[in-house]
């Protein structure tokens, strides 16, 4: 009898500590979104930075501020998606499809080239020729952000 309370105080205990790192991990889950939000928000502000100098409306060196942000924000970016944060574990929160994970070696090369096409951004705003600038801006938002925005985010409706 001693023994069967035993082995269900154990069990209960035992219960009660994976369910308290359940509750973790989605605490845990949902701050790597919230991070990963801001880290693309803050990818977004240098982008704008640059758009607004190639758009004639703001100054070189706001955009090389960009720039030599976007070069530090890109630089490892599937780091930011730990398996199980995307749009299936946390719909309304993540739009990070599944398709991150099951192709995950496709994803680090899109994330490559969007740093690659950073850097030449970065590259071209140290040279001051603004048609480079303007050529490597549309560049990085074609081949950059969108080789991953297109086939692993999940568009806002």
């Amino acid at each position: 009898m001693k023994r069967r309370m035993r082995l269900g105080v154990v069990g209960a205990v035992f219960g009660i500590a994976l369910a308290g790192i359940g509750a973790s991990w989605a605490q845990d889950a949902n701050t790597v979104i919230v991070q990963r939000q801001e880290h693309m928000k803050a990818q977004g502000k240098a982008l704008a930075a640059i758009k607004a100098y190639v758009d004639g409306k703001g100054d070189l060196e706001a955009a090389r501020k960009g720039g030599a942000d976007l070069v530090s924000l890109t630089a490892d970016v599937p780091a930011l998606f730990p398996q199980q944060t995307g749009m299936v574990e946390y719909p309304g929160k993540s739009y990070a499809k599944a398709d991150i994970w099951a192709q995950w070696d496709k994803f680090g090369q899109a994330s490559q080239q969007a740093h690659a096409q950073v850097v030449a951004l970065n590259a071209a705003l140290l040279s001051g020729d603004k048609q480079a600038i303007t050529t490597a801006f549309q560049s990085v938002g074609k081949e950059g952000c969108g080789a991953c925005h297109t086939p692993f985010r999940q568009p806002k409706t």
